[in-house]
């Protein structure tokens, strides 16, 4: 289960910003941010899972940025088998949002955390039915269920915590490891992504199966499940920021990385 966190400040130069961490099985390959559609749009570029094909995050400098995270609840299939998760943020890029048409996913559950200069917003689907929940100014975070819901763990732990900091208001300058190093060391990179990065380093003093560990190494119903990637993004009225570490050690922020800017 991925944790996306998500400010929110309309007009402002950067209107939305986001740190996303990535949980997948470790013996699932997958690609760094890069323009992996252009069969769909050359101008898209994100984190591409090679066994399916699809995006766990997608950005386009025109259409905005999109995360898909997994939800819990069941989802009936007549013949046991569902679409992939990875079309989501793809769709939801060429103007495609889960549920405008009436027509419901043929997915398992998930969140979409869609963002764009005009502001941000989640839209879930439980197997039930599709909601859309607009995050107004602020800072939100979001997991497997409700944004900002204080029952999960993850949430309850750590929300607070993000919003007691200042938040990111820029693009980063520096590699996710790199802001995390800076600060777990107190050090503010001057690119104003320190509090959001001195809090994951804090929650990186929890064990990986915490249910309030944010970095995560755990067996979940879904299989081995751990935190494979993180992401910080910026989006603007032009175009979107995105840097992205992928962690050699799932899991865990004291191993090497793969540092990638898109």
């Amino acid at each position: 289960m991925c944790t996306v966190v998500v400010r929110v400040a309309p007009g402002s130069p950067w209107p939305v910003t986001m740190l996303a961490l990535r949980d997948e099985s470790p013996e699932r390959p997958w690609d760094p941010p890069a323009a992996w559609w252009p069969e769909r749009d050359a101008s898209v570029r994100g984190v591409r899972d090679r066994s399916a094909g699809g995006a766990w995050l997608a950005a386009s400098d025109t259409d905005g940025l999109a995360v898909v995270l997994n939800r819990g609840e069941a989802v009936p299939s007549a013949d046991g088998t569902w679409t992939t998760r990875g079309v989501v943020p793809l769709d939801a890029l060429a103007g495609n949002t889960p549920g405008r048409d009436g027509t419901l996913p043929t997915t398992r559950a998930f969140n979409l955390v869609r963002a764009t200069a005009d502001g941000a917003e989640v839209v879930a689907w439980d197997g039930t039915e599709v909601r859309t929940t607009p995050l107004g100014p602020g800072v939100h975070m979001v997991t497997h269920g409700e944004p900002d819901d204080p029952a999960a763990p993850r949430i309850g732990r750590w929300l607070d915590a993000f919003r007691a900091v200042d938040a990111p208001e820029a693009p980063p300058v520096l590699g996710p490891f790199d802001e995390l190093r800076s600060a777990d060391h107190g050090v503010d990179a001057g690119d104003g992504w320190s509090g959001w990065f001195g809090v994951l380093a804090r929650s990186a003093d929890l064990p990986t199966d915490h249910p309030d560990a944010i970095l995560r190494d755990v067996h979940e119903r879904e299989g081995h499940m751990t935190t494979l990637s993180i992401v910080a993004a910026a989006v603007g009225p032009e175009r979107i920021v995105l840097q992205h570490a992928r962690l050699t050690e799932p899991g865990r922020l004291d191993g090497s990385v793969e540092l990638h800017r898109a």
